[in-house]
């Protein structure tokens, strides 16, 4: 049952691939940065990253943009000293570098859409540590199905690969949760790290490791999410990567121009604009509520303590997002897409509770056989 949902979930993967995904791409401008660092780490020149990435980019809308235009057409060095804020996001565009050969920077999509149909087995494998093999086939073809899913899968950024990394993390610890596996922290050690290479969020897998330590007093899962630490501090050190401050700096650098604010006043005033927007979000579209309903529930049973704990600890580690890039219209990338396989997790182990308490709840039918055995 279990290789038969895995198949079923990589066919429906492939169907909205082709049918949706691979029809709409999503050109954007934080991807010509990751065209032109992939065409570097193709082997090209400055110069000649930069033509590659101008030549790919050119018919697409970006470049109706006049403010757009305006940073493409910088001097190499410059353009290159001030997209420093990419340069610790390595495995992405390392990965499109080594196809370009064979695609040219249209790598830089087909990585993307092969992470996502491995995204949609790693999220049916992580669901599966509920068991309910039916249920976890359900939701992970919804989740392959919902737009900003198809939306990441179908862009030429860091998201798709990452969500990759960061399912087969959170399946592991939701494993680590209820049994101590070698085999799992290795999962665990290695999807982390690769998920700190992609994008610079070690704290996602952090967390939920450290609430395993809490409620299981196992420490072993905290000791293998510490790699996903000292890759982003080694790729750090070893590309001058910005620190959090100079993050904000740059995002208070290319607001639009009109903005007058000191660069407090500003972080002080997103801020708590942001806060409102996720509260004033979360009660629109319900789903995080019953979220925090189902936390709430799954953690003061017995049975479902731990896992519950390590889905609480992944939402709340997804919600850093919001004092680290306190600009609203980028949280369904940093914030939403995050939280859809915490949110499709809790429903899993809500469903399982539930029907495990219906089973035990039913009535035994007594026969004369059983009697007289």
């Amino acid at each position: 049952m279990r290789v038969v949902g895995a198949v079923l979930v990589a066919l429906a993967a492939l169907v909205f691939l082709f049918a949706s995904v691979l029809k709409h791409p999503v050109y954007t401008p934080d991807g010509s940065v990751y065209a032109r660092f992939a065409a570097r780490d193709a082997g090209y020149s400055d110069r000649d990253a930069t033509a590659a990435e101008k030549a790919f980019y050119g018919g697409t809308a970006l470049m109706q943009n006049a403010r757009y235009r305006e940073i493409v057409d910088l001097a190499p060095g410059v353009w290159f000293a001030r997209s420093r804020v990419f340069v610790n996001r390595i495995l992405y565009p390392w990965i499109v570098g080594m196809a370009m050969g064979a695609a040219g920077l249209r790598a830089l999509f087909l990585v993307s859409a092969g992470a996502y149909v491995a995204f949609g087995l790693a999220l049916y494998w992580m669901l599966l540590a509920f068991k309910r093999p039916a249920f976890a086939f359900a939701l992970s073809v919804i989740a392959l199905a919902l737009p900003q899913v198809r939306g990441a899968a179908g862009s030429d950024l860091t998201d798709m690969l990452a969500m990759l990394w960061w399912v087969l993390s959170l399946g592991a610890l939701l494993r680590l949760s209820r049994e101590t596996r070698p085999a799992m922290l290795f999962v665990l050690a290695v999807s982390g790290t690769l998920l700190a290479l992609t994008r610079p969020t070690p704290y996602l897998v952090v967390l939920p490791a450290l609430a395993i330590g809490i409620v299981r007093a196992s420490w072993a899962p905290l000791l293998a999410s510490l790699g996903s630490v000292a890759a982003y501090a080694i790729v750090a050190f070893a590309t001058h990567a910005f620190g959090i401050s100079e993050q904000l700096r740059w995002i208070y650098g290319n607001l639009p121009n009109g903005t007058k604010a000191s660069f407090t006043t500003w972080y002080r005033s997103a801020l708590l604009a942001s806060v409102r927007f996720v509260a004033a979000e979360t009660v629109r579209t319900i789903v995080p509520l019953l979220a925090i309903v189902a936390a709430i529930y799954g953690v003061s049973r017995s049975r479902t303590r731990a896992p519950m704990a390590v889905l609480a600890a992944a939402a709340i580690a997804c919600l850093i997002a919001v004092p680290f890039n306190p600009v609203p219209s980028s949280f369904a990338r940093v914030l939403l897409l995050p939280l859809i396989p915490v949110f499709c997790a809790m429903a899993q182990c809500i469903a399982e509770a539930a029907l495990e308490k219906r089973t035990a709840m039913a009535p035994v039918e007594v026969t004369p056989e059983a009697v007289k055995a």
